[in-house]
């Protein structure tokens, strides 16, 4: 038989291979300051014992023990394999008398030197790539033949792919201890010489770890029969390896910890193997006893016994071989220096855990899993959760963990907000598969950070916190199919219970996070139609307005996939696309088939036992929204005709009762969504136009009214500005040119008498008439206008009244009229990004002022008392208006509508508005000085000359003392322009050399008189200068210098003229030393200053004024 076969060519000598111990096989040495603790010999043989002993030392944290490698120095230690290895051949140098040369003289020797090596060798043969079969079993026809030979051979293998030169001889071998073998390889090994397998570069060295691992694997594969029991082969394998993984050399040792993992790896393949053959050769046994019943006696039983026999002896021989690599390697580098090293120890460790967990699933070897748990490394940490995972996935390998689960429950729980998201991620994983086998383990105090999680912004662990939550929380009672209400019954509970967890943990304000991390694992977010019959029934009385937050924001998720602001949501590329686009569509059609029905009476429903739907602004905010999410198509194919006039219906006394801006806008763009549709829009149309005119003739009796009175009072006021409110929201999405509202909009802002309107209808006011410019715009560059050329004529004539409109509005310093300012620049942005140049507004001197002086007033305004007592969110909200109102005026700059010069209005708050602008005004510094350096340069001396006048303008004595606060603020923002400039002195030659002319002029200008006190100039300008003069070249020093000098002589005495003199002959001290000796001789190389370059043009930039 097969089973016959395979047990006699798996024969082993009579004499079974005995393993030395640990404390006789590697040597022990005092710790080094720089060694990580190690598990002594001691301590792991007092912590081999089971669960007979006690709890708390199976899982003790091991103690720092003695035992330990020796380093070469702290700098050699790295947390990496490349890293430790350029960091050991960075460090020590050649011999002095060494003729090897350095750099990449010696990489090319070495190189060579690989090159030269004996090709017929296996490590040549499996560099380069050659069939792992044929070369193994040709090592093995050599093993058959010399065994002796064969192992040199392998032997030698190890050692080159650990990076060493020495060669291992057969007379070692039978002379010398491994100890000592080691020692002399060690010796000879040249940790400079960079020539490391595992990381050099090429091709044919990419693969090299995962082709050796093969060699490993398939090595052990050929010779499971019969040569690893032979006493010779595995005995000298594994004696080096672990000798090795002990060296003193750090690449030494990193090679055999990885070749040793994966040595255990296949001799527990083979172990498997031998349980198989185990469990038939049981079965055969037992199948011969019974015939020994009814027959008579044969030898057939006693061959099985035999077998048997054997096969226990081989699994013995290979549980003291793994036992052996387990205490004399893992047991010391799971703790290594090197993170790559442990990685591989955990990893290794819990393939064994899956595969023979008869041997491996034990608290012996499950200690330290747990130990590295606390590792520094996230690698690590990630290794030791997934080798985890798989052993809480099976029931009867789950219940082998209940100590490890009790004592290391509290480390895991901690974990589930580590700082590597993708440990985080298996961590929640791990957690919701305990929580199955041990559902008493975890707590509620565990499980309230893993709730929190839903609403991060990482959508991978969100995700996970869901299915935790599904698992913990939202647990599906099992019902039969025919009970049809009972699980409807229980469909609502657990909405219910959904509604009432966002309720009541108080974490976020927002339905749409949890959501996200709910609508893939969880098909309860999906039941539209119970939640709506929820709405309907009056069940959910209490929590209706957050039951509808979450009903509209699963709508808007299924419909569109699109995940929640901070959290990216990313597709995969080829046909799983086009899947997501599908579901999407299914979707989207269940939806629409499940409320398209119910939506209208969602909005119309009143009851007396609570308020309606339609009185509650925030319910009816998002159920408006919706209907934007329909497939229209399905009203007219499914005859939904009846539900779609409700819904208008129901949209126009929405309109008719409310005011908010926010839902006008979501009607308008319902309204606007329709009418994409043609069948839709025909049956919606009648709706829309009465809407409409209602509108507009609701508008223009208020407008008349206004002008009808002396004054208006509050209730007329309030009636005029939810007129306009919501004419406005639909003049976003609907072409109003049929009603003509130009001009009774216009009428209200330029009302000649001295009766104002409030600050809110002005606002509305200028949004309607940008918005009939957008209109009116549109239809000429769509070629929609009949009469082209009237249609110029009457947009050029609402161009001009628009302008002029807005910048008296902004001129008049009026608070409260930002919506002017940003239609005003977004008109800007339209008109002269036209090809007709003749509707490009051309700003004036006023203009730009305004636009300046409102950005100044509106935004960079100092904290007062007032904003203090605001609440969070309103202060939030405020800061957002003045970030855009920045960013409007920045995209005039950048854009070419204002001249760049004009950023000197804003960039002289760049340093004492930092924090709640700094991002937005380096930007538009770095763009400007892209575009144009000079201008930039221009920008940079006008925005720090008008902070230095308005600081002198505020003191007492119209003079900007040196060493006051004010003039430190004035040298940090100078500080900051010069960073702009960066190293490149070429490219900003001529715009620095304007940046010290202008500041030269502004610094040495008199008074108007002429006749003030020295004090009452701007000479201390000069010192400001001083941060720009490390930019200058030598040359151009020299002419700046010049330039002082014609122009500030009456200032020579004053202490800025002479620090600003000081630092533009800092670098030109040639001149001096050429009369001085004492000076030259100060040192080597002070000549010229290095990576400054010299020119052989010294031309001044300033032309006839030097």
């Amino acid at each position: 038989m097969v089973e016959e076969q395979e047990l006699c060519l798996m024969d082993s000598r009579s004499v079974t291979p005995q393993y030395v111990e640990i404390s006789s096989a590697i040597p022990r040495e005092s710790s080094s300051a720089v060694s990580l603790a190690h598990i002594s010999s001691d301590d792991e043989q007092h912590s081999e014992y089971h669960l007979e002993t006690s709890t708390e030392s199976v899982f003790r944290t091991p103690a720092v023990s003695t035992r330990g490698r020796k380093r070469r120095q702290l700098e050699d230690i790295t947390s990496g394999l490349v890293e430790s290895t350029t960091a050991i051949q960075g460090k020590r140098g050649r011999p002095r008398n060494s003729t090897r040369g350095r750099g990449v003289g010696r990489r090319i020797n070495n190189a060579q030197s690989q090159e030269d090596a004996d090709e017929s060798s296996l490590f040549s043969l499996v560099k380069r790539g050659k069939n792992l079969q044929v070369v193994i079993n040709n090592w093995i026809e050599e093993y058959e033949r010399h065994p002796e030979n064969a192992l040199v051979q392998l032997q030698q293998f190890f050692i080159s792919c650990c990076g060493c030169k020495g060669v291992i001889s057969s007379v070692m071998l039978q002379t010398m201890e491994y100890s000592e073998i080691i020692r002399q390889m060690t010796d000879q090994f040249d940790e400079d010489s960079g020539d490391y397998p595992l990381i050099m570069p090429g091709p044919q060295w990419k693969k090299f770890k995962q082709t050796l691992a093969d060699f490993v694997l398939l090595l052990v594969n050929k010779c499971k029969s019969n040569y690893i029991f032979d006493q010779r082969l595995m005995d000298g394998v594994i004696q080096l390896l672990t000798g090795l993984a002990d060296s003193q050399a750090l690449h030494f040792s990193i090679f055999p910890n990885i070749s040793a993992m994966k040595l255990s790896s296949s001799l527990v393949d083979v172990a498997l193997e031998l349980v198989d053959l185990k469990t038939k050769n049981v079965k055969q046994v037992e199948t011969e006893k019974a015939k020994l019943r009814a027959e008579a006696p044969n030898n057939r039983l006693d061959v099985l016994i035999n077998k048997k026999t054997e096969i226990d002896d081989k699994t013995e021989d290979i549980r003291q071989m793994l036992a052996y690599i387990f205490k004399s390697v893992f047991v010391h580098r799971y703790r290594d220096v090197v993170p790559d090293i442990r990685s591989i120890c955990i990893n290794e460790l819990g393939q064994w855990m899956s595969v023979y967990p008869d041997h491996f699933l034990d608290d012996s070897y499950l200690k330290y899993i747990g130990w590295s748990l606390y590792d520094k490394v996230s690698d690590v940490r990630l290794k030791c959760v997934s080798a985890l995972l798989p052993l809480y996935n099976v029931p009867h390998l789950a219940q082998k963990l209940e100590l490890f689960t009790n004592k290391f429950k509290d480390r895991l729980v901690s974990m589930v907000m580590d700082k590597d998201c993708e440990v985080a991620v298996r961590t929640c994983q791990l957690l919701t598969e305990i929580y199955r086998v041990y559902p008493e383990v975890l707590t509620v105090k565990d499980c309230v950070p893993i709730y929190e999680l839903v609403y991060c912004n990482h959508r991978g662990l969100a995700q996970a916190a869901g299915e935790f939550l599904n698992t913990k929380v939202f647990q599906i009672l099992e019902v039969m199919s025919s009970e049809k209400k009972r699980a409807s019954d229980n469909s609502k509970q657990l909405i219910i219970d959904l509604v009432q967890f966002f309720v009541e943990g108080d974490c976020h304000d927002h339905a749409a996070y949890l959501v996200d991390a709910l609508i893939d694992t969880n098909p309860m977010i999906k039941d539209w139609k119970t939640m709506s019959d929820l709405l309907l029934s009056g069940e959910a009385e209490g929590f209706e307005s957050e039951l509808i937050e979450v009903l509209a924001c699963s709508v808007k998720q299924a419909a569109t996939a699109e995940s929640p602001v901070g959290r990216t949501y990313s597709t995969k590329k080829g046909s799983a696309v086009n899947k997501d686009a599908r579901v999407l569509q299914e979707d989207r059609s269940r939806l629409s088939e499940n409320l398209i029905p119910q939506l209208p009476q969602l909005l119309q429903r009143a009851s007396i036992s609570y308020a309606n739907f339609i009185a509650d602004r925030d319910k009816v905010a998002n159920l408006i929204t919706v209907p934007l999410f329909f497939e229209l198509d399905m009203y007219m194919a499914s005859r939904l005709e009846k539900h779609l006039d409700e819904l208008m219906s129901t949209l126009e006394s929405i309109v008719e009762k409310h005011a908010d801006d926010e839902i006008l806008q979501s009607v308008a763009e319902v309204m606007s969504y329709f009418s994409t549709n043609i069948s839709v829009a025909q049956h919606t149309e009648t709706h829309r136009l009465k809407m409409l005119d209602g509108l507009a003739l609701q508008l223009r009796h208020s407008v008349q009214h206004f002008h009808r009175e002396q004054a208006l009072d509050e209730e007329d006021d309030a009636a005029m500005l939810a007129a306009f409110r919501k004419i406005t929201a639909f003049a976003m999405f609907e072409d109003l040119k049929k009603w003509q509202l130009w001009d009774v909009a216009f009428s209200v802002l330029t009302n000649g008498e001295e009766k104002q309107v409030s600050r809110d209808v002005g606002e509305k006011a200028v949004v309607l008439l940008f918005a009939s410019l957008c209109w009116d715009v549109s239809r000429l560059t769509r070629e929609q206008e009949p009469n082209k050329e009237e249609a110029l004529r009457r947009l050029q004539r609402h161009k001009e009244e628009f302008t002029e409109l807005v910048t008296s509005i902004m001129m008049s310093g009026a608070s409260g009229v930002e919506n002017a300012f940003l239609c005003f620049v977004d008109a800007l942005m339209m008109f002269n990004g036209m090809d007709e140049k003749s509707l490009a507004i051309k700003l004036d001197n006023e203009i730009i002022r305004a636009l300046s002086m409102f950005v100044q007033d509106n935004v960079f305004v100092e904290e007062n008392e007032s904003e203090q007592l605001l609440d969070q969110q309103t202060q939030v909200e405020l800061m957002h208006k003045r970030r855009k109102i920045l960013v409007q005026f920045c995209k005039l700059i950048l854009h070419g509508i204002l001249p760049i010069y004009e950023a000197c209005v804003v960039l002289q708050f760049y340093t004492k508005f930092y924090t709640d602008f700094g991002d937005i005004l380096k930007t538009l510094l770095t763009k400007c000085r892209d575009m144009d350096r000079l201008s930039c340069a221009k920008a940079v001396i006008t925005a720090l000359s008008h902070h230095y006048e308005e600081i002198k303008r505020s003191s007492s004595k119209n003079f900007v003392d040196p060493n006051s606060d004010e003039f430190a603020s004035i040298r940090d923002l100078a500080k900051r322009f010069s960073s702009l400039f960066g190293s490149d002195f070429i490219k900003n030659r001529e715009a620095l050399a304007i940046i010290h002319k202008d500041g030269i002029v502004f610094a040495v200008k008199s008074d108007e008189d002429g006749s003030g006190p020295v004090e009452n100039r701007n000479i201390s300008f000069l010192e400001i200068l001083c941060e720009f003069s490390n930019k200058l070249l030598r040359q151009d020093k020299l002419s700046i210098l010049k330039y002082l000098e014609k122009h500030g002589e009456r200032f020579v005495s004053e202490e800025p003229y002479i620090i600003y003199k000081a630092s533009l002959q800092e670098r030109i001290d040639e001149a001096t030393s050429a009369r001085n000796p004492v000076v030259r001789g100060r040192g080597r190389g002070r000549g010229r200053g290095r990576g400054t370059p010299t020119y052989a043009s010294t031309a001044s930039v300033y032309g006839g004024d030097e």
